[in-house]
């Protein structure tokens, strides 16, 4: 669930005008940006909203909040039985009808007042004046704001009768020794609910089949051990703290809406750096998991990070966005990743090279961007819309003669001027078009030559049977795209605008727009349309497994 709250940060620390800020809260708000540069400051930002707690420094005084105006909000200043004085008219109908809904900037000075900054509908000096005597408190205030810190540990404890846990981790240790051991408390929480977390996360590598916590008598203090299977009981000391932070990140979500007595919805989480210490599989797993955990709970999570992985998981999803900060001609500025023009100095400041986009699951080589938008949406259709362009696969784009220059090849075979495909991402498929002009035809050397390369290793290449990738348009979509009727299927190896010219739908004599038209077209397919080509069907599946095999 979005949360349609926006802030803006202002001429705060490292933040000068321009600043940054969110314009919604998304199940997943990502924050990314070079060491030291500000991404804490915006999650004190989540503390003021939040709780108020940092209304003793001037951070009130720097926050823009922007938020929709409800008629109950509005009645106070613009009453629908007044008319007159220094408003013309019916206060309520000439005036304060058309706030509603409207989206107004304001500052928090203190409770009882608040700094008018500006509203999206045009508005005098006196209705300016009466919207900034409203009583109005941030959407946010109702929701409890909990960070665990970068600099984080889970240590043996004395049990007390404390139950908190900090941003740090003190305090785990306890919480979890009371859920298991003192009555009033569920057992499940830890032994089912956390267990069962921690193995989705592990998975496969690790089953964890316990967790208890054991007594040192020498210091007097619990400590938490995890079984494994066919192991005993392990000390937590003597795991990673890559371990700890997830325990921590799951003791917060799983945990503590229980024992503080909230609805889970009305959280909201800043998890800071959890990539440290976290194999990238594992943090791609750990990524998964929170945004699964988000949307399904419908609470939200803040994470910043220095990790390329996030920009795999978050950057195609729907459910999360991602906040570049960056150092502006007047200060910290923050620019929502597209994943597109702006996200290279995202990848820049991550300290990720050009050669680091290829360690996506797995790489797609295509001639070019028509073919992609084709086999995009071949893989949409046959894997039910579960697998995803940047989360799952990338796309590669080779060009035509270009694959004269690619070697397949396994590492250990030397090649003096050749790319090597293995060297950028052992998982790929190639793509290619046949050219063939008849069922008879010859393939081309260079394809010939790369599927005898290939023919021992785990990549998959797909040459068309068709001529080309677009022998597989169904006639459904040249009639709905063109508006014609009763055309006949385009021939196997029939040239595209030959089928076009033939059937009085083009004059041209080439070709050309592929890109665009291959989304005209793409719009318009669907298992039934496709299935004149029934081989289609069946190399695409092949890829979709492939593809499935490359992110288990």
């Amino acid at each position: 669930m979005t949360i349609e709250s926006a802030f803006h940060l202002r001429n705060y620390k490292s933040f000068g005008q321009t600043g940054a800020g969110f314009e919604v809260i998304k199940p997943i708000n990502v924050i990314v940006g070079r060491n030291n540069i500000g991404k804490s400051a915006l999650l004190h930002v989540l503390d003021f909203l939040c709780e108020g707690k940092l209304i003793t420094s001037n951070i009130n005084t720097c926050v823009e909040i922007t938020e929709s105006l409800a008629v109950s909000q509005l009645h106070a200043q613009f009453s629908r039985n007044s008319s007159g004085g220094d408003l013309s008219g019916n206060h309520w109908e000439d005036h304060g009808a058309k706030f509603v809904d409207s989206r107004m900037t304001w500052k928090e000075i203190s409770s009882e007042t608040l700094s008018f900054v500006k509203i999206d509908v045009l508005a005098d000096e006196e209705e300016k004046r009466r919207l900034s005597r409203l009583k109005i408190s941030p959407v946010l205030r109702s929701f409890r704001h909990i960070k665990l810190d970068a600099d984080r540990d889970i240590t043996p404890e004395v049990i007390t009768d404390e139950m908190a846990l900090s941003t740090s981790g003190v305090g785990a240790t306890q919480i979890i020794h009371k859920y298991l051991q003192h009555v009033g408390f569920e057992r499940n929480h830890i032994q089912v609910k956390l267990l069962t977390a921690l193995n989705t996360i592990f998975s496969p590598d690790i089953t964890f089949n316990e967790i208890i916590t054991r007594y040192h008598q020498e210091t007097d203090k619990w400590e938490i051990f995890l079984g494994e299977e066919n192991k005993g009981p392990i000390a937590l000391s003597a795991s990673g703290s890559g371990l700890k932070t997830i325990i921590l990140s799951l003791i917060n979500l799983l945990v503590r809406p229980n024992y503080e007595g909230k609805s889970i919805s009305k959280y909201i989480f800043s998890l800071e750096e959890l990539e440290n210490n976290l194999h990238p599989a594992l943090q791609r797993n750990l990524f998964i998991y929170l945004e699964n955990f988000a949307t399904k709970n419908n609470c939200h999570i803040f994470l910043t990070t220095h990790s390329n992985v996030a920009i795999d998981i978050f950057g195609n999803s729907e459910h999360a966005q991602i906040l570049h900060v960056s150092r502006g001609d007047d200060g910290v500025i923050g620019t929502t990743y597209s994943g597109e023009a702006t996200g290279h100095g995202v990848l820049d400041d991550l300290g990720v090279r050009a050669s680091d986009l290829l360690q996506a699951n797995g790489l797609i080589w295509v001639e070019g961007p028509s073919d992609r938008v084709f086999i995009k949406k071949w893989i949409d259709i046959w894997s039910k819309g579960e697998l995803s362009e940047g989360r799952h696969y990338q796309f590669v784009f080779y060009g035509g003669s270009v694959l004269a220059n690619i070697d397949a090849s396994l590492p250990d075979n030397e090649t003096q001027e050749a790319i090597k495909a293995f060297k950028i991402n052992r998982n790929f498929a190639f793509v290619c078009d046949s050219d063939r002009k008849h069922s008879k035809g010859s393939l081309k050397p260079r394809v010939a030559t790369l599927i005898s390369e290939v023919a021992d290793t785990r990549a998959l290449v797909w040459v068309t049977r068709c001529k080309e990738i677009e022998n597989y348009i169904p006639k459904e979509a040249f009639e709905i795209v063109h508006n014609v009727k009763n055309l006949p299927q385009i021939g196997e190896f029939e040239p595209i605008q030959d089928y076009l010219n033939n059937n009085r739908i083009s004059k041209a004599k080439a070709y050309t727009d592929k890109h665009n038209k291959a989304f005209a077209y793409a719009d318009h397919l669907n298992h039934e349309n496709l299935a004149f080509r029934p081989e289609l069907g069946e190399k695409v599946m092949e890829l979709v497994t492939k593809i499935r095999a490359w992110n288990s």
